[in-house]
């Protein structure tokens, strides 16, 4: 043990082994400075920064080089230098994994695990306790696996898919600087590439133990008939996902049309699960994909982001057509957000009772902004053109039933001589 020496070392090789540490803390220091100077480094939080992960990594290394010279070359004793070694590596793992993780759990979780392992060894019980866990075994199949495998296991898998998690964030945020490549695509490699190392990850971490994957088989077929029954919406999700993304029928920034026409919204986020669609007034839907695939959807901007909108308006028999035609085109032109090629027209639809029918045809630049702005200024516009110009808008025709027609005539002759 690491302390029963230190306590049975003399005066002067404690303060050799102590002058041996000092310098390897001083070296490590001038070290980081160096680096840091040399290299610009991205600071990540006042607490995540590489300065303490790599002054205690220069450290430790200064040190581990001083450890033989000392044992063999001063014939000092190295007790205490030891000791030191190990706490500037558990220091070091602590930095690294708070430099590399921003989850609290796995940090703290982490230096707990390399400071009981540098405690375990400075008491001389590692490996007495790595060779107990060795000895634990249970039964697989026809695979022994032990304890302490079963643990290599869970850090090597869990290692190698944070990993893979790292790279595929990475992946995806170069991906979006490609403005060449379209977001949907964007999102089906990022999302095929997941996938793939996630699987790849947890395959090579059981492969790199030893553990024969076809023991996997027999549970895999059981597990695979009852999760395809209980899961069979989700899988179906996830995969009609990937199809939406194949033909890329929908994108971000698409407008859709939802509950057979009655709103739309622009798709926010194409999910593995669910489309994301926000409304004009700013509600989210999350559609599952599978209904996406199955059912009718009306996509405004598949293959042109411009939409057309009619605008209905009635005028009485004897107003002034042409004029009215006129006078509407000339309002649409000189709305905003309004399409000037193809140019608005009017279209006269149908004589209905004391009224002519017309249509206001138009195209909208930008429908992920909403129409009913652009219909509201129109008809208001309209109806101060029309006033002006005479034209006017007939009401509509009313009977009047009544019990004694000359008291009703006379009430109708008084108003209007008033």
């Amino acid at each position: 043990m690491v302390f029963k020496y230190i306590f049975s070392s003399t005066e002067a090789s404690l303060l050799a082994q102590s002058g041996t540490i000092l310098f390897s803390l001083l070296l490590g220091g001038v070290l980081t400075a160096l680096t840091q100077k040399k290299v610009h480094f991205k600071k990540i939080s006042t607490r995540r920064t590489p300065s303490y992960f790599l002054f205690f990594l220069f450290s430790s290394l200064t040190l581990s080089l001083l450890l033989p010279i000392s044992l063999f070359l001063l014939h000092q004793e190295t007790h205490l230098i030891q000791l030191a070694v190990l706490s500037l590596f558990a220091l070091s793992f602590s930095s690294l994994l708070n430099l590399v993780f921003k989850s609290r759990p796995i940090r703290y979780g982490g230096m707990v695990l390399g400071w009981l392992a540098a405690l375990l060894h400075a008491l001389g019980l590692l490996i007495p306790f790595l060779t107990y866990l060795k000895s634990v075994k249970f039964q697989l199949a026809s695979v022994s696996i032990s304890l302490l495998g079963l643990i290599k296991a869970c850090f090597t898998t869990g290692f190698l898919v944070y990993g893979a998690m790292a790279f595929s964030t990475y992946l995806a945020k170069n991906l979006k600087k490609q403005r060449h490549i379209q977001t949907s695509t964007q999102l089906l490699i990022s999302k095929v590439v997941t996938t793939l190392l996630i699987v790849c990850s947890v395959f090579i971490g059981l492969s790199l133990l030893g553990i024969d994957l076809s023991v996997f088989s027999i549970f895999a077929g059981a597990l695979g008939v009852g999760v395809a029954f209980s899961l069979q919406n989700i899988f179906s999700n996830y995969f009609s996902g990937f199809v939406i993304l194949l033909d890329r029928s929908i994108k971000p920034g698409d407008v859709i049309s939802l509950n057979e026409g009655k709103t739309y919204g622009i798709v926010n986020k194409l999910h593995a699960r669910y489309v994301s669609v926000r409304t004009r007034e700013g509600k989210e839907h999350l559609i599952p994909n599978q209904e996406i695939i199955s059912n009718k959807l009306e996509n405004w901007s598949y293959s042109d982001p411009h939409i057309r909108m009619e605008i209905y308006f009635t005028i009485s028999f004897d107003s002034d057509l042409p004029l009215a035609e006129e006078l509407l085109v000339s309002i649409a032109k000189q709305t905003k957000r309004v399409k000037l090629d193809p140019a608005p027209y009017v279209r006269f639809s149908s004589l209905i009772h004391n009224a002519v029918e017309l249509k206001l045809r138009l195209w909208v630049i930008d429908p992920e902004n909403g129409t009913s702005g652009i219909q509201s200024d129109i008809i208001l516009e309209a109806w101060k053109a029309f006033r002006k110009a005479g034209i006017r808008i007939p009401y509509p025709p009313r009977e009047i039933h009544s019990t004694n027609p000359l008291e009703t005539l006379k009430n109708i002759s008084a108003t209007h001589l008033e």
